[in-house]
This record gives structure tokens, sequence and C-alpha cells, in this order.
């Protein structure tokens, strides 16, 4: 059965379209110059590079157990998760689909689907033109979508996953509604538009008429147009001959110069509106342009994909799990190779301090450094100059040696 016919055939759901194209329409916004966000090349790329690289976690179904283990558990929604959300994308798109919905709109809505045994059979990102809140007499949420083909569908609020960002003004919504406008996005986004125009247009305006051929006498239209073009083919035969852009002239014309200024932006004040728009998203320009070292990524990590990978974690757990399996300690969580950005002397400081404390196994150490597993490589190595706490008196002072003695 399709997410269509799935639709079609959910109780809950009001429909007032025969068709439901979840994957169509882009957001118009209305009232600004750029109607979208993505209009403007600098925006898009910004959340190309943010959802890129969330597009790479791994997220895992898990239980923390009371000593501190955590297991893997091997069921559907570990399975979903890890190979393919729905029938139409992998992790990595399905991650990066998210993202940028959210990115764009503030918002993203993600519905999930369920057989008939209760279990998990698909997870589908949802790009509406219009989302209103509907209640019922119970006070149940219900989010009535509108989408790009002109289908409207009445949805439980309890059955999406709910991703908010710049969550203050609405109670429910992240921004200011459930399809943000970023006014003051927008308003960086045009005035950056404006002087790259201004560049354009001064740019052309070298190219325009530079000078003025005057004729030293009364001449008819016909006499004027044979002036000019003997003036042009003389110009044409210069610049390829000789690569100059001088013509001779005689005493029946003058050529009268025009002098042309063009202002052009200064650097500085291109910069500054564009790192206004790159602060927005949280994005350096050394991650903007793929130039970044160690230390630009960690300072892009904290401050832009870690609170975004605690998002995901957050309501995928909240949406997907019980409470009594979040009591019991489950969770849904992305992981990330957060090393495989670091120098290499970097990554062999952190695996001689993790092996010692057995945090990492030896496949574990070679996969920081980009190399293949090995057999028998899962086994765990750790320093003889660590010993357990609670043992650490005795250890140093000999009691136990001591005790021993007594005793024989």
């Amino acid at each position: 059965m399709s997410i269509f016919d799935f639709f079609k055939s959910k109780k809950k759901v009001k429909t007032e379209s025969t068709q439901f194209n979840l994957f169509s329409s882009n957001i118009a916004f209305t009232g600004v110059n750029a109607s979208r966000i993505e209009d403007s090349d600098l925006a898009e790329i910004c959340i190309d590079r943010i959802a890129t690289h969330i597009s790479k976690l791994r997220p895992k179904h898990i239980k923390n157990a009371p000593g501190g283990a955590v297991e893997v558990l091997n069921d559907e929604i570990n399975f979903r998760l890890t190979h393919y959300p729905n029938e139409l994308m992998t992790t990595s798109e399905f991650i990066y689909k998210v993202i940028s919905l959210l990115l764009l709109n503030n918002n993203c809505f993600i519905y999930v689907t369920y057989d008939k045994k209760g279990k998990i059979s698909g997870l589908y990102p949802l790009n509406p033109v219009k989302v209103e809140v509907k209640q019922d007499l119970s006070n149940a949420l219900f989010l009535e979508m509108s989408f790009g083909d002109g289908a409207t569908y009445t949805l439980p609020y309890e059955t999406m996953i709910h991703l908010k960002r710049l969550y203050k003004r609405h109670e429910i919504f992240g921004g200011d509604g459930p399809l943000s406008n970023h006014k003051q996005l927008i308003k960086n986004i045009n005035t950056n538009e404006n002087l790259l125009t201004g560049l354009e247009n001064a740019i052309k305006s070298s190219f325009q008429i530079k000078g003025l051929l005057k004729m030293n006498a009364m001449l008819s239209e016909k006499d004027k147009q044979r002036q000019k073009e003997l003036f042009d083919e003389g110009l044409k035969t210069s610049t390829a001959k000789n690569g100059s852009s001088i013509v001779p002239i005689d005493l029946k014309s003058d050529y009268v110069p025009l002098s042309t200024d063009p202002k052009l932006i200064d650097k500085d004040t291109l910069n500054f509106i564009q790192n206004k728009i790159l602060n927005y998203f949280g994005v350096s320009e050394g991650i903007l342009n793929s130039n970044y070292d160690e230390n630009e990524y960690n300072a892009f990590y904290e401050n832009t994909l870690e609170p975004l990978t605690i998002f995901l974690s957050n309501a995928f757990s909240k949406a997907l799990l019980s409470r009594v399996e979040l009591i019991e300690g489950e969770q849904i969580m992305f992981y990330g190779e957060r090393l495989n950005y670091a120098s290499w002397a970097s990554k062999i400081t952190a695996i001689e301090k993790l092996m010692g404390l057995g945090i990492f196994s030896i496949n574990e150490s070679r996969g920081v450094l980009g190399y293949p597993p090995i057999e028998d490589g899962d086994k765990r190595i750790q320093s003889l100059n660590f010993v357990n706490a609670n043992l650490a008196d005795e250890y140093q002072t000999g009691k136990e040696k001591e005790d021993e003695q007594q005793g024989n």
C-alpha cells in the first residue's frame, strides 16, 4: 500500500482532494522583494552546508542499561532510521531534506505511518504551503495542511515529528509561525542583492558609449550613417589588426570623449552584509567555502550542528517512543564522527588517550585514521596505569597484601 493510499484510508484524516503529493510545492512568501530565501545563492549555500554535514549523522535506536552500557536495539524503528525512512529516500537524503525544510521554514513536519501490526512503516517530511492549527472537542490538536497541488489534509498533531527553530514567539511553532517568512533575513538578502545589482550595472556601464563623433559640417541622415559606418569599420580594423582602439580622423570630424565614473561597492560593505546572512545561519566564511581548519570546524559543530543534533534526538525520541520506553532508558540518538575533521596530530592524541582507557577498540581507532577494519580488531586494549577507583587505596597502601600475610 502506497503512502497516498494510506492517507486516504486513515480514519482520523480528513481529505478534501482525491490526490496527495507529499513532495510538491515550494513555499512562496509574499510582501518582500525576494519571495523565498532560496532566491539568494548565499542563503542556499548556507543551508546546503549545514544540511550536508548533518546528513552524515547515523541515527540509532538505543537503550541505556543501568550499568552504563548502551545497547543498539534491532527493531523496525532502528531499521527504518538506519537504512531507508521511506520508499523514496535513503537515510542521508531524509536527514538532508528534514534539515533543509527546518532552516527554510523554522519548522519541519515529519508524518509517521504504521502498518497493521502497529510497527513503523515510514517517515515522510511534509512540505505544505499553508498550515493552520485546529482543535476538536477533546482539545486534541490537528494541523490542517494545504499542499501545492491543491490538496488539503487535517492530520493529528500527535502523529507528527515536529522540529522547531527560533522557538520563542509562538506556543506551537518555531519562528513567527508554521511557515516563517524570515523578515530579518529577507531584508539583508534584498540589500545584498541590490549591492550585487549595483556592481553588475557598474560593470555594464564600462562597456557603454565612451564618446561622440562630431561632424564639422551639415550632413544628411544618409551621410551621417555613412560616416558612422566608416568610423565603426576603422575601429574594428584597428582592433583586429593592431590590437589598438585608436582610429585616425580628419578635420571634418571631432571625437568628443564622455567621462563615466561608475561607483563600485567597497569590499568591506559587501562583506558586512554577507556576514549578516552567514551569521543568521551560523556559518563562517571558511565553512561556506569549504576551506576550514580543525578549530573553525569545532566552533561550527558546537554552535550550529550540535544543537540541531540534539533537536533531532529529542524530537524523534518523543514522537517514536512511548513514555514507558523512555523511562526504561530508550532513546533515538544521532551519532557523528566528529574526529574525522580533526588534524592528524589530534587524532593520534585522541587514540592514545581513549585506547588507554578502553574506550576505543583497535578497529574504531583504525576507522578514525581512515583505515579499514582488521580481523579480531574489535578487542579493547587498556593501560595498566589505571585502576578501579574502589581499589585505589588498597593498591597504593598494599593493605590487601598485608591482610593476606596476616592470614597466613
